[in-house]
């Protein structure tokens, strides 16, 4: 293979690698502990290398048998790139809850033979039936008349996989599918989301060249140009990636790894799960199989959720899944027709989910609401090379999310608006929930002088704009690709299927553009005009019922929550008193910091604690307990102090409270709410962990306007000119973070957590790189913003300052709480005496004589004294009669002591590493 062709085809392969590239569905649900009883076996089934084929490869499987048996089977398939290593915690999990778990690594990866398929019918398919023969041989799986019960779990590559098995092994009792393909061809390469009136759609498709480059090398090995992939693959990606067309015979090789092939032989029970940011699998196909499968005769649920490969992942499904296996693989339960979806929460709205009678389709099965937009006749073109390319969204992050609106508003920032056109709606009068795929008609008009059919490509997307916060509605953008007579035509565009819900006052837009990085786009020069023709139709969902329960309300309806008109007029009198004494505090001179302003709006007060941790654990693959049963609660208007050695578990817990990563065991919850990655109460928390992390080229100005940006709630929200105070930068906040000193940007990262002005504000080791005066002021911040109502944690190795500056303490030691509490109760006994001496034995011995208790200091030349009756005066007097010279004398124990004890008593080695 020449070198022009390798340097090709190492990209495309990678598109495979990482937009199949995702988990498998099992969830995380907490269980009871695996007994002792239960077991997992290790070894190697041999299969056909390729139907009728004499030579075998070996696929590397895990069977985890649970405590009691005979009992009903999951086949659990991992994501693309993954082996079965990365579904051990799901299969866990799956054997507590009573499950025969058979998990292994497909073939082409790990230790498993053979070549890459992409979940195809004559290798990956025969494979998964062959590993259901081996459980059906197996005594710990329970039969019915003879054929093991059985249900097949993956997400992505997995889940294809398991519908494909599904509707061709009759011995599958029922099928979890989640963020997967229907037809691979339509996935990876679609076809235009335009047609013309009077004319059929071009042939033409879009490849999605964005997931090209997100995982460099995955699936490629060091030895071979073509890694671990069949010749078939290797050459279709390589077309595909150089700018060319699918060919007949590659559409018919991505049929072979399709769903869509098969599923008219589907009988059993099927459950998909499909999310709303992702730009891979759109709800589209999750929508094809729900055809299918439902003129097949087979029983079949449909949920849409906030997650998917742009964001999120599977997280939430965990529960839903282990109740539709219990449904279906431990008793006969039948498939409800419902159909649920999950509405993101917006700083205006709730996150909210709808339960409808039955699954509507793309097109709604409520009154389709139009929306008129507005816009003027806009030129647009498509640059030479057709780049720059606008950035709407980067594969892994989906624009909508918080860190890919940051990502793309960042790089898209320089696009060209010759390159897009815009057409927005007037600020709704009402509340409307968008469920579907919305359509809308363009007028589209080639260059002046064309005298001949052109092909235009373009691509539409829909955003939300409330007050001046864009959110670009999750599911990506649609390619259209069309043939437009040299007088224009009417096109029909359908975007992508999402879900969204706007609130009084919100706008739409619909931005039509000419490039978009996630697509190949075409090359060659072109000019358009484009106008919308008529209003977007937005199709809706009859709901039957409405769960706001996981979503974040705005701040206004969270106080209206849960309590009665009279209390909700008494809350907002304490608020106005106390920002009215907040102003006579002092607001608004130079160095005035966000603790001056006035504090929250108050809730109810019987309203949760801000922080609550409960037997918090966290293992990390290494073996590593960073985290060892952790609890403790922190109240509103405290200041807690996190203490403890490097390596005890500071960070680990911290990183945790703050949403970043999951625990092992146990939960952290804030007012009422529990964390985890995503979770809407993070709204309400601020925090500051690892040191920062800032675009180096920006401004510090600029980087607190863009994190802001990302959060999607409104300028004035953000308090920029409160937090810039407790910054106190001065000019430099105008100047590159590069140029910043560690103190610089220590201060901006402080800033940037208070943004806001959150009801929770964690920071980890906040005074790290700050003079004597700037960790004095940081003092007074921190205790004034809790006085207002908030919370602070604080962890930090200066116990002086935590000491200072802290109400309350929790000390830990080697991942676990050895103390916590109140500043004084764990400093200890005021009463005591810290009494610098020029002779530690004399000084004792006089003290003996005198009847005082005493004992040598922690350090060289200082003892300690509870004097008991004896005044002060006396106990000095003592050792100055006795000739023992008396340097210094301190009232109280001090938190450092009391630190160096309590750390003292543990005597397991010592951690170096919280993250190895």
């Amino acid at each position: 293979m020449g070198r022009s062709r390798v340097r090709l085809l190492v990209p495309v392969l990678l598109a495979v690698a990482t937009l199949l590239a995702f988990g498998t569905a099992a969830g995380s649900a907490a269980a009871a502990p695996v007994t002792a009883a239960a077991q997992v076996r290790s070894f190697f089934v041999p299969v056909a290398e390729s139907p009728g084929s004499a030579a075998r490869i070996d696929l590397d499987v895990d069977l985890y048998t649970p405590a009691v048996t005979p009992a009903p089977a999951v086949l659990l398939a991992h994501g693309f790139g993954q082996t079965k290593a990365d579904l051990a915690p799901e299969a866990k999990k799956l054997q507590a809850a009573g499950y025969v778990v058979l998990a292994y690594t497909a073939r082409g990866f790990g230790r498993s033979g053979g070549s890459i398929g992409l979940d195809s019918l004559s290798g990956e398919v025969p494979d998964a039936r062959a590993l259901i023969t081996v459980l059906a041989h197996d005594s710990t799986v329970e039969k019915t008349k003879g054929d093991p019960v059985v249900g097949v779990v993956g997400g992505s590559y997995g889940g294809a996989l398991a519908l494909m098995v599904g509707a061709t092994d009759p011995r599958v009792d029922t099928v979890v599918a989640a963020i997967t393909w229907n037809n691979l061809a339509n996935a990876l390469v679609p076809a235009s989301a335009g047609t013309v009136a009077g004319s059929s759609a071009d042939s033409q498709r879009d490849f999605k060249t964005g997931w090209a480059s997100r995982l460099f090398g995955a699936g490629i090995t060091p030895d071979k140009a073509c890694g671990r992939f069949t010749a078939q693959f290797c050459a279709l990606y390589e077309n595909l990636i150089a700018g060319g067309q699918p060919t007949a015979t590659d559409l018919a090789l991505l049929k072979h790894s399709s769903p869509s092939t098969v599923l008219s032989g589907s009988h059993a029970p099927t459950l998909l799960l499909q999310g709303l940011h992702d730009n891979l699998f759109g709800l589209d196909q999750a929508d094809a199989n729900e055809r299918q499968l439902k003129k097949a005769g087979a029983p079949v649920q449909v949920r849409w959720f906030n997650g998917g490969h742009d964001g999120g992942g599977i997280a939430g499904t965990d529960s839903i899944i282990l109740s539709w296996l219990a449904d279906h693989l431990k008793s006969q339960g039948s498939v409800a027709q419902t159909f649920s979806y999950s509405v993101p929460a917006t700083a205006t709205a709730f996150g909210q989910t709808i339960t409808a009678d039955r699954y509507p389709g793309l097109h709604g099965s409520g009154s389709s609401r139009s929306i008129a937009l507005t816009g003027r006749t806009t030129a647009v073109v498509n640059p030479p090379g057709g780049q720059p390319a606008s950035v709407t969204g980067l594969p892994g992050l989906d624009s909508g999310s918080a860190t890919g609106r940051a990502a793309t508003g960042l790089l898209g920032a320089a696009n060209p608006a010759a390159e897009q056109a815009q057409f927005v709606s007037a600020p709704m009068k009402t509340p409307v929930i968008l469920a579907g795929a919305a359509t809308v008609h363009l007028r589209v008009t080639p260059a002046a002088g064309t005298k001949t059919q052109t092909p235009a490509l373009l691509y539409a997307q829909l955003s939300a704009t409330t007050g001046d916060a864009v959110r670009v509605l999750p599911g990506g953008v649609a390619p259209i690709r069309v043939l437009i007579p040299a007088d224009g035509a009417d096109v029909t565009v359908t975007l992508p299927a999402t879900a969204w819900s706007f609130t009084p006052g919100d706008r739409l837009t619909l931005t039509v553009r000419t490039t978009d990085s996630q697509f190949a786009g075409s090359p060659t020069p072109a000019a358009y005009r484009v106008s919308v023709d008529g209003p977007l139709a937005l199709p809706t969902v009859t709901a039957a019922t409405t769960d706001r329960s996981a979503g974040r309300p705005s701040l206004g309806v969270l106080i209206g929550i849960g309590i009665t008109l009279l209390a909700a007029l008494a809350l907002l009198a304490f608020a106005l008193v106390r920002g009215r004494r907040s102003d006579r505090g002092g607001r608004g001179g130079r160095g005035a910091s966000p603790a001056t302003a006035e504090g929250p709006t108050p809730t109810a007060a019987e309203e949760a604690a801000p922080l609550e941790i409960r037997g918090l654990t966290k293992r990390f693959r290494s073996g590593f307990l960073a985290v060892d049963d952790v609890s403790f609660t922190v109240e509103r208007g405290q200041v807690m102090g996190l203490l403890g050695e490097n390596g005890a578990g500071k960070t680990t817990t911290l990183r945790m409270v703050a949403g970043l990563i999951r625990p092992d065991a146990g939960a952290a919850s804030s007012f009422g709410s529990t964390i985890s990655p995503g979770a809407p109460v993070l709204a309400r928390l601020g925090c500051f962990i690892e040191g920062p992390g800032f675009l180096p080229h920006l401004s510090g100005r600029r980087n607190l306007e863009l994190y802001w940006a990302a959060t999607g709630r409104p300028t004035d929200e953000a308090r920029f000119d409160d937090v810039l105070a407790v910054a106190d930068l001065g000019a430099a906040i105008t100047k590159a973070v590069r140029g910043y000193s560690q103190g610089m940007r220590q201060r901006l990262a402080i800033a940037q957590a208070m943004l806001g002005m959150p009801d929770l504000l964690v920071l980890d080791e906040p005074t790290n790189g700050l003079d004597p005066p700037q960790i004095t002021a940081l003092r007074g911040v921190l205790r004034r913003y809790a006085e207002g109502g908030r919370t602070v944690i604080v962890s930090s190795h200066l116990l002086g300052e935590v000491e200072m500056t802290c109400s309350h303490v929790v000390v830990m030691s080697h991942g676990r709480v050895v103390a916590a509490g109140p500043v004084g109760e764990i400093a200890g006994d005021s009463s005591e005496l810290l009494v610098g001496v020029t002779n530690v034995d004399d000084a004792l011995a006089a003290l003996r004589r005198l009847g005082a208790e005493s004992t040598a200091g922690r350090d060289a030349g200082t003892i300690r004294v509870t004097p008991g009756d004896h005044p002060v005066t006396v106990v000095v007097a003592t050792l100055v009669d006795a000739g023992v010279g008396v340097t210094s004398v301190q009232r109280g124990r001090h938190l450092e002591e009391a630190f160096l004890s309590l750390i003292g008593a543990s005597q397991q080695p010592s951690r170096t590493n919280e993250t190895p």
